[in-house]
């Protein structure tokens, strides 16, 4: 493993490209903010994210095995059942929140277009190849289920990830080269889930977009007691929101701590607590205003608001797991990525924090805090 001995980024944005990712999305077709299409360009979009993953991950796969690792192919593959899980998720949302009986355009979305798509079937087809030969050895039980169920996860995704009516075609909506570009703008040397870790935080950061573009207009539409407004763009953003939170599993379920501490010292004093999106805007102001308008509105409102207020505290318990899972667990002295000394301890004072202005939030637990 090649070690890297400095950051490679100054600020937790620069860390995951989010100056090139939001650029790349910001051009072609851009739909209405809050509008169903706009939800839809980022399900395609954070797709494209993980589509780049899956590429390298097979790559990679296909090159431990010819120098005749084994084990790290598996392990690849391991990862890439996670990345398939999550494009699963993204896959349903996007029937979810696909046109219902009337279209709005003439064109067809669809990743199959996608040209990240067609180059991993390419490399899935080397993968394949590289695989048969082994497919009778004693060790093949150990890559044979990844390979199963990974095949499984991307059959039912490839069929989701198509709607009717789009505005415009695939290239133009989604921008899946710009997108590209984006994701492989930073890279370590030698073998490690650098990639990966940054699209862990990327993905969600694409769809916290479009979450806080919902809930300003949601905030601005009950301020004039428009609740018929505000349902709709409520409702999106508690889906969105939910595969937001799903997507904390990517590395909590696969990243191992020696992958974690391969990249750790690259990460330099970034944090995901420094995200703009997720901390500032959606916690600290959107979040704590709906709350507060919702107050006044119908039981359907505040059971929305409410719910909303939950996938953020899920997030926060997401965030307790990482650390307690991957870096190192309570009372180690591991040290969080801004330096305290406690990772597990300064991420559980965070969340009972924000459970602490959460006017929602459950007040009697059947343990403590």
């Amino acid at each position: 493993m090649v070690i890297v001995d400095s950051p490679v980024a100054a600020s937790y944005d620069d860390l995951q490209s989010l100056p090139a990712l939001f650029e790349a999305v910001s051009n072609g077709t851009v739909p209405e903010r809050g509008s169903s299409w706009q939800a839809l360009r980022a399900l395609f979009q954070a797709t494209e994210v993980g589509l780049v993953n899956l590429g390298e991950l097979a790559a990679a796969a296909v090159n431990r095995l010819r120098a005749g690792d084994e084990p790290g192919a598996t392990r690849c593959l391991e990862w890439m059942v996670g990345f398939g899980r999550v494009w699963n998720e993204l896959a349903w949302l996007v029937q979810d929140f696909s046109p219902l009986g009337q279209e709005d355009g003439p064109h067809v979305l669809a990743v199959v277009s996608s040209p990240s798509w067609r180059h991993l079937v390419n490399v899935e087809r080397e993968l394949a190849q590289e695989l048969k030969p082994l497919a009778e050895s004693p060790s093949a039980v150990q890559w044979k289920r990844h390979v199963l169920r990974y095949a499984m996860l991307q059959r039912a995704s490839l069929e989701y990830s198509c709607v009717d009516g789009a505005p415009s075609g695939y290239e133009d909506f989604v921008r899946p080269e710009a997108v590209r570009e984006a994701v492989r703008e930073r890279q370590l040397p030698g073998e490690t889930v650098f990639m990966q870790f940054r699209a862990a935080h990327q993905m969600p950061e694409l769809l916290i977009q479009v979450v806080n573009d919902h809930l300003e207009r949601a905030v601005d539409a009950l301020g004039h007691a428009q609740e018929q407004q505000a349902v709709p763009l409520l409702r999106r953003a508690d889906r969105l929101l939910d595969a937001v939170v799903r997507m904390t599993d990517l590395l909590v379920d696969q990243m191992t701590t020696e992958e974690y501490h391969g990249i750790r010292v690259a990460l330099g004093l970034t944090s995901g607590s420094h995200s703009v999106g997720l901390h500032f805007e959606l916690m600290r102001d959107l979040y704590p205003a709906l709350a507060r308008k919702s107050q006044d509105g119908s039981r359907e409102i505040q059971h929305l608001t409410r719910t909303i207020g939950l996938h953020i505290d899920r997030w926060r318990l997401g965030h307790i797991n990482l650390p307690r899972t991957n870096l190192g667990g309570a009372e180690t002295g591991t040290r969080s990525l801004t330096g305290s000394p406690d990772a597990l301890q300064t991420v559980a004072r965070m969340r009972e924090a924000g459970r602490s202005r959460d006017r929602y939030a459950q007040t009697e637990r059947p343990f403590g805090a």
